[in-house]
């Protein structure tokens, strides 16, 4: 089964909140409309989709994806899009309006249904448009359709009273035999010079789909009505957006979270990078003897600092905050640690000058507000204390782009160069600053993407990107295609200031 999302236009109903951005990339809970689309469609088995695109099309890069372009976007509708990926309509298809929300269940039930073509029809018109107000319905893609679920009529501007009635939903499915019939009939009408009842060339630049759908439906080809009674939302207007906003549990159904901390806290140790030693060597070195000293180690996760710590020096008094209980579940209590659940920006139940060292392992870059972490790190510090770090960075700054594109799939996090964390000592009045940078070699992609808790969808894109990166990206990295993987070199960058 394909998807192709029809993404050309551009709307003039959402400039205000749009700007220069195409509709597909407008954000609802940190998730573009097109992002949640597809995370949607992976979730139910399609991964062959292909994006229209016109407006703007240079924004709409997503990896992975198959795109064509409608550059005469300005002056043609949305039928001209579908047969801009006219390749693509050789096989079983379902073609999905751009400016549209829907669960997975909604898709479900279309791809369940074994007609040649199925529309679907949103029945329930108070929970399509609740809160929004009058509508227009005659401005509305609509369906009349009869006992059976045939379409009898389909289009703008129909006479809806008193009948059995439904929104397009913007979402229909074709069969082979079914994309051939839209095939030929459009090919039909673009032979035809002039006509008064039905499309002619001159109107196919502009004509909507359902004005094909309507005519072969009049012709007499059954269309079958797959009836949506909730799970489905259009963003079209200002108003469409603010209450899609609004409509939390809905949104929150289709939006996947990037980094699922208790389903990663399952295979967090099973990450290389996580149980090589050296960044963790180089971190006990410079914390030095620790016994009977009070360390802390924030973001803590399943405690490998802290017990790399105790195993040099096991008289130390040995703490961890972490927001993730999930992932503190892991450390054995027999430890003694003492846990508490707490972001890295909160320290305050920690007094004024309580911890001789302080301690954070790729942590950092998750950081909310990173000028209030490093202050909260050194007021919790005592006089001469030590604040040390190690994060990841990309291996140059040929490499920053491709390193803020792909981790865009797994988190929201910072991108740090060596210079820019020394800048965070400094600017937070840390003194004695001392960096060592440690290239990690032989690290596994599939390793890390295999544990890395986020969507699968996402691992598909950040899999590809690799794949696909430029041969710069790639050198730096030190990328070698294995038959199934990519084996590279890592960069980290372990840090110590002292207060």
């Amino acid at each position: 089964m394909k998807a192709i999302i029809l993404n050309a236009g551009k709307s003039s109903k959402m400039e205000n909140i749009l700007k220069d951005k195409p509709k597909c990339l407008l954000e609802i809970e940190g998730n573009s409309l097109l992002e949640i689309q597809i995370n949607t469609l992976y979730n139910c088995g399609i991964d062959n989709i292909s994006v229209v695109r016109g407006y703007n099309k240079k924004e709409i890069n997503i990896p992975g994806i198959k795109y064509y372009d409608n550059d005469e976007y300005e002056n043609t509708n949305v039928l001209y899009s579908l047969f801009c990926a006219k390749e693509e309509l050789n096989d079983d298809v379902i073609i999905l309006y751009g400016d549209i929300l829907f669960e997975e269940d909604t898709i479900k039930r279309m791809l369940d249904s074994k007609e040649n073509i199925s529309i679907g029809v949103m029945i329930n018109k108070d929970e399509c448009f609740n809160h929004v107000g009058e509508i227009d319905y005659l401005e509305k893609e609509m369906l009349v359709f009869d006992a059976q679920n045939n379409v009898e009529l389909i289009g703008k501007g129909l006479n809806v009273e008193n009948k059995n009635t439904g929104i397009f939903t913007g979402i229909i499915k074709c069969n082979k035999k079914g994309i051939n019939v839209i095939k030929n009939n459009y090919e039909r009408i673009k032979e035809t010079k002039e006509s008064n009842n039905y499309l002619d060339c001159t109107k196919l630049k502009g004509a909507w789909i359902t004005e094909l759908l309507n005519e072969i439906c009049q012709f007499g080809v059954p269309l079958h009505c797959v009836i949506i009674e909730r799970g489905w939302m259009e963003i079209d207007t200002e108003k469409d957006y603010y209450r899609a906003i609004e409509d939390n549990k809905f949104v929150r159904r289709l939006v996947k979270v990037k980094t699922d901390w208790a389903e990663r806290s399952n295979t967090y140790d099973k990450i290389k990078w996580v149980n090589r030693n050296e960044t963790l060597d180089c971190m006990i070195e410079f914390a030095g003897d620790v016994n009977d000293k009070n360390v802390l180690d924030i973001g803590t996760g399943t405690g490998k600092v802290l017990k790399a710590l105790k195993e040099k020096s096991p008289q130390g008094n040995y703490y961890g905050v972490d927001i993730s209980k999930e992932m503190m579940e892991h450390i054995d209590r027999n430890l003694n640690f003492k846990l508490l659940e707490s972001k890295i920006e909160n320290l305050d139940k920690f007094e004024n000058d309580s911890f001789d060292i302080v301690t954070a392992r790729m942590v950092i870059h998750h950081s909310e507000n990173l000028e209030k972490a490093f202050s909260e790190v050194k007021r919790v510090l005592k006089p001469g204390g030590k604040f040390i770090i190690c994060e990841g960075t990309p291996p140059n700054r040929w490499s920053i782009k491709f390193y803020e594109e792909m981790f865009k799939y797994k988190e929201d996090r910072h991108t740090f160069l060596l210079d820019d964390l020394t800048n965070l000592y400094i600017n937070t009045g840390f003194e004695n600053i001392t960096s060592r940078t440690i290239v990690l070699s032989d690290m596994s992609l599939n390793n890390w993407l295999k544990n890395a808790g986020v969507p699968y969808r996402n691992v598909d894109i950040i899999r590809k990107m690799h794949y696909e990166a430029d041969r710069l990206v790639k050198e730096a990295y030190r990328m070698e295609v294995t038959e199934d993987d990519i084996i590279m070199n890592w960069k980290f960058a372990v840090i110590c200031g002292s207060k």
